[in-house]
């Protein structure tokens, strides 16, 4: 806005300076050498008098205008900027929606079936590979995942027997699994 105050500012200057030529440029100014000081016009002096100041009128109106149009013009692109801009970002949302119902409706379910079909062979033959099952006890091991079965594998081999197990044992059984 201050450029366009500026060029608003420069051109009544302007206007200003063209108006104090054209007196300058025609004589119209102070009275001069022998010139009288109280002459009667002539009508071809009014006629002359009426059509500057009419062309002065309609230069600070053209130019007013000129103005106006510039100021309307900057301010419809920026407008038209700022509705571009909204409306790309309203199309990559819609976008987006329309990708996501899609992968949802159409690719996801098929995705599903191929992963529940290839995938049970696969685990199979990974768990089967005697380096990957080594792999993945050893790491089990490490976290300490398999204490607890380890556990439960160390007391049955050393009680002998089915083990019991404690959530569905009969209260009232004794310690070998008898009722009393």
């Amino acid at each position: 806005m201050g450029k366009i105050a500026a060029i608003i500012l420069g051109a009544i200057i302007g206007g200003f300076a063209a108006c104090a030529a054209l007196v300058a440029w025609f004589g119209w100014g102070v009275p001069g050498k022998g010139t009288i000081v109280y002459l009667d016009p002539t009508r071809a002096d009014y006629v002359d008098l009426l059509l500057t100041v009419a062309t002065i009128v309609l230069g600070g109106v053209s130019l007013t205008v000129t103005v106006g149009a510039l100021v309307i013009g900057l301010v419809a692109l920026k407008t038209l900027r700022e509705i571009k801009d909204e409306a790309a970002n309203e199309a990559k949302d819609a976008a987006a929606g329309k990708i996501n119902q899609t992968m949802a409706t159409e690719l996801e379910p098929n995705v599903k079936a191929k992963v529940q079909e290839a995938l049970p062979p696969a685990i199979k033959a990974a768990l089967l590979s005697d380096e990957l099952g080594h792999k993945i006890m050893s790491e089990m091991a490490q976290r300490g995942e398999l204490d607890e079965v380890l556990e439960r594998v160390a007391m049955r081999m050393q009680g002998g027997g089915p083990e019991l197990d404690p959530d569905n044992a009969d209260p009232y059984a004794d310690d070998e699994g008898k009722k009393t």
